[in-house]
């Protein structure tokens, strides 16, 4: 009842199901280079003791990994780290070991907090916002699916449940008809044109021209002008191209061997 009272919570908590893949392969590639980059600082600075913010930080593996964790991943005191690291130089170290972990710890910061960080916050607002779309899409289908249901029942005069051709014709003397497909982006005559195949199957099949009312629906539903074109309609508009082209052909071979007899 709490998420269908707040969509907004609802398109969040979609959104962050949809997103855990990529926030997953994130965290484990900070983590891969946080494990990585300990190695390397560890191996540095575990000899260094006259410092104690040092030892207290990179001693150990364990300690390295939590240190880059806290004040890089995370940008925790980042001067900080930076300025003990810079201070080996004071207490008689070589300026090239400071310099070089300054950079290291440098390039671990760019790669995680800078570029990880901030790749998988990009990440995290598409796929919400995808979300939020596709959400959004679907209340509006099934508002429309209501609407289009009311609709086909007016259309159905007889109440067999079935849309014969001369009902279907009918739709262009009813407002209704015109609002509601005006909702979908579909053009009443359009859907005319469109419906002919159904119907002339059902003439070559030797059956009445009627079609389900949740057949129209989904024909109707396929036609929105917000819908993106599939596979599935190409193949659908190659048979029907090859049913109208094999009844042309069947026609004027019937007008050809009439002329002959």
């Amino acid at each position: 009842w709490l998420l269908r009272s707040l969509p907004e919570l609802l398109t969040l908590v979609n959104g962050m199901r949809a997103a855990s893949r990529a926030v997953t392969s994130a965290l484990m590639l900070i983590i891969g280079l946080n494990y990585v980059f300990a190695i390397i600082i560890n191996m540095f600075l575990s000899d260094v003791t006259e410092s104690e913010n040092i030892v207290a930080k990179f001693s150990t593996l364990g300690l390295s990994m939590w240190s880059l964790a806290l004040h890089g991943t995370f940008a925790d005191g980042i001067s900080d780290i930076m300025e003990d690291i810079r201070a080996l130089e004071t207490l008689g170290y070589d300026w090239v070991l400071g310099w070089s972990m300054i950079s290291v710890f440098f390039l671990y910061v760019l790669l995680t907090n800078i570029t990880v960080m901030n790749m998988l916050i990009g990440i995290v607002c598409e796929v919400v916002a995808e979300v939020k779309q596709r959400d959004e899409k679907l209340s509006a289908v099934d508002y429309l699916k209501r609407n289009l249901r009311e609709l086909l029942i007016e259309l159905d005069k007889d109440g067999n449940g079935q849309i014969s051709k001369e009902e279907l014709q009918n739709a262009r003397l009813m407002p209704m008809a015109k609002d509601v497909l005006r909702e979908l982006d579909v053009d009443l005559e359009d859907l005319l044109v469109l419906t002919e195949p159904l119907f002339e199957q059902d003439v070559d099949e030797g059956r009445e021209q009627e079609v389900t009312r949740e057949e129209l629906l989904n024909v109707i539903l396929d036609m929105r002008g917000d819908r993106d074109v599939r596979m599935e309609d190409i193949v659908r508009m190659r048979c029907d191209m090859r049913r109208y082209l094999s009844r042309q052909f069947q026609h004027l071979s019937d007008l050809y061997d009439g002329e002959g007899e």
